[in-house]
């Protein structure tokens, strides 16, 4: 019995034994297996991961502000660096310029795509908000390239000019045609007065300032002009070279609001013949529908109602407009813009009933009294928005890009029915970009308030950081976007930056963490960017 107990334990302790060996066994081949799986998983290449958003710590609001900002201040740059081309080109001829010329036009097509986002964003069609997000990135993104190409052309352009070199010669010149353009202000201000006795205080609003601040931008050339010849007597002829600069936009933009005026003068004085025939032509769609709702008798239906509102309001702005006519001043545009509307809206509420060709053959009779209403009103903004660049906001910039953007496919394209609705569509956009900017200029010379003498405020930012200062006796300047370093306290190599207190209430647009990159293609750059 002994015996046989000692072969059951023996037994037992084999059994033990197996089990424990299978079982490190099925640990080691677990363990192997698992390594496998992860050396497999880790030689699969990761997908690649983009660059972290610059802009994840930004409320989609201030995200908003920052792109309003960077529109208004590479606008300015462009529209700055479009008036040096100028200066260049008479300087030494179109030849010379062809790279700059090349650089202005490639900066200014992706602006307006810029521009093309901001409107798209402002319309009545609300986009979701990372797709709000998006855009408001791609605008930035647009922004930055606009600056990226007028800096590539920076060294080279300043070579060309040779400011400090020429300073003498660019000093007498300047002096000379500053001469003849104090010279014309009388003149204007004999022109504004007889246009005041004609036109309703509205008709004029994009000239009405022109003569005076046409004078500011005249003081300012003069002081720097003064400024330079100091300058140059102490042989310091980079001050002398800023100073210049100063000077030569300062007598450029006097010298196109005193244009401005005049050609203003001249398009309100043609558009009255232009709003007598336009009366007429819409006076007589009107007869065109109540006819036709006349041998409609008891018919409804929507597109009956449609005619029967619009022959409604056409036959009411038709009598407005005749009335206005006969006062003592009067507003030929607006009347013009007025009955395109009421033109517009009876040609849609009529198209079920006419076909094509009479749609195409009624379209060509308006078109080209839409075409140079339209010319008028788009050119008309463009030179009050240039001239008062300083304090116009982003919104008044968009809504005159797209005014062109409009005007250009009116001229362009071959549908007369597309052609009208491009061309009212283009002359509403560039009433509407007079409106806003003249708001946009009215709070920069009220910023306490309406109605009080204050000044302009403007924010202006360099080395030393951003601080407010009272616009004074060179508020012209800055009121048309003559942006030079050291006259405005920016001083050192970074530049400055003037932005608007108007601009979503926000006296710094700057990104956090950014900086001011120096742009010398039409002056001290205003962009700034995040540091990488």
């Amino acid at each position: 019995m002994p015996v046989q107990s000692s072969e059951v334990d023996l037994f037992s302790v084999l059994c033990c034994l197996i089990v424990a060996a299978l079982a490190v066994v099925l640990l080691f081949t677990m363990l192997g297996r698992r390594r496998k799986r992860q050396g497999r998983a880790e030689s699969v290449p990761k997908p690649p991961t983009g660059p972290a958003d610059p802009y994840a710590a930004y409320t989609t609001q201030q995200l908003n502000t920052y792109a309003n900002a960077q529109l208004v201040a590479v606008d300015n740059a462009v529209r700055t660096s479009e008036q040096e081309l100028g200066f260049a080109t008479a300087q030494y001829g179109a030849a010379a310029v062809t790279a700059y010329a090349a650089a202005v036009a490639a900066a200014k097509e992706e602006l307006a795509a810029a521009f093309r986002i901001r409107h798209q964003l402002d319309d009545e069609i609300p986009e979701d908000e990372p797709t709000q997000r998006r855009l408001l990135r791609d605008i930035v993104d647009r922004c930055a390239a606009v600056d990226r190409r007028l800096d590539a052309e920076a060294d080279a352009f300043e070579k060309l000019r040779a400011m400090q070199a020429n300073a003498e010669e660019l000093s007498a010149g300047l002096t000379t045609r500053a001469a003849q353009l104090r010279g014309a202000l009388p003149a204007a201000e004999a022109t504004l007065a007889r246009l005041a006795d004609r036109y309703t205080e509205g008709a004029l609003t994009p000239i009405a300032g022109n003569a005076t601040e046409a004078a500011a931008r005249l003081d300012f050339a003069d002081e720097q002009l003064r400024e330079a010849a100091t300058a140059l007597a102490g042989k310091d002829r980079g001050r002398a070279a800023l100073a210049i600069r100063g000077a030569e936009q300062a007598v450029g933009q006097a010298s196109n609001l005193l244009a401005a005026l005049d050609k203003g003068a001249a398009d309100l004085d043609a558009a009255g013949a232009n709003v007598t025939r336009l009366l007429d032509e819409v006076q007589a769609e009107v007869a065109a529908g109540k006819a036709a709702r006349q041998a409609a008798g008891d018919a409804g239906g929507a597109d009956q109602m449609n005619l029967a509102a619009a022959v409604a309001r056409a036959d009411q702005v038709t009598g407005d407009v005749r009335v206005h006519l006969t006062g003592a001043r009067t507003d030929p545009l607006g009347m013009m813009r007025r009955l395109e509307a009421a033109a517009a809206g009876l040609a849609q509420a009529m198209g079920s009933m006419r076909d094509a060709a009479d749609r195409s053959q009624q379209a060509r009779r308006q078109l080209e009294q839409a075409l140079y209403a339209a010319r008028s009103a788009v050119d008309s903004a463009t030179d009050y928005i240039t001239t008062r660049r300083g304090a116009v906001g982003s919104t008044a910039r968009a809504r005159l890009s797209e005014a062109h953007a409009q005007l250009d496919r009116a001229e362009n394209t071959t549908d007369p029915v597309a052609a009208l609705s491009a061309a009212e569509r283009a002359h509403d956009l560039a009433a509407q970009a007079v409106d806003s900017a003249r708001d946009d200029v009215e709070r920069w010379s009220f910023p306490s308030g309406y109605g009080q003498q204050g000044g302009g405020r403007v924010v202006i930012g360099g080395p030393g950081g951003f601080g407010t200062a009272a616009a004074g006796r060179m508020g012209g300047a800055v009121l048309g976007g003559i942006l030079l370093d050291s006259m405005l306290g920016g001083g050192g190599m970074g530049g400055f930056r003037i932005g608007l207190t108007s601009e979503a209430g926000q006296d710094d647009a700057t990104a956090p963490g950014s900086r001011t990159v120096q742009g010398r293609f039409g002056g001290p750059s205003t962009w700034t960017r995040p540091e990488k």
